[in-house]
């Protein structure tokens, strides 16, 4: 670690590293965006097949949910809590 013999280094230290994190945080803000923004189609393919994604990934949260609750009664029973604690 280096020393600082002087206010004018500790301050000039400080307004670099303060330059740093803006610039890391300004990547990191892009790549989320990057990451969790859906990208609008630009054709006419690109919107049907965003489509078929998107009714794929809704069936097969349905049929995960129904998978659940068939198997370990999770859903219904976490739906009659909810709906209990709601009455009180």
């Amino acid at each position: 670690m280096k020393s600082f013999s002087s206010l004018k280094e500790i301050e000039a230290r400080k307004e670099h590293l303060r330059e740093g994190i803006q610039r890391g945080n300004k990547t990191i803000a892009q790549l989320s965006t990057d990451i969790f923004v859906p990208k609008k189609p630009d054709t006419r393919k690109e919107r049907i097949a965003q489509a078929v994604n998107v009714g794929f990934l809704v069936f097969d949260g349905i049929m995960l949910a129904k998978k659940l609750d068939s198997k370990y009664a999770i859903v219904m029973k976490g739906i009659e809590l909810i709906r209990k604690l709601k009455k009180k």
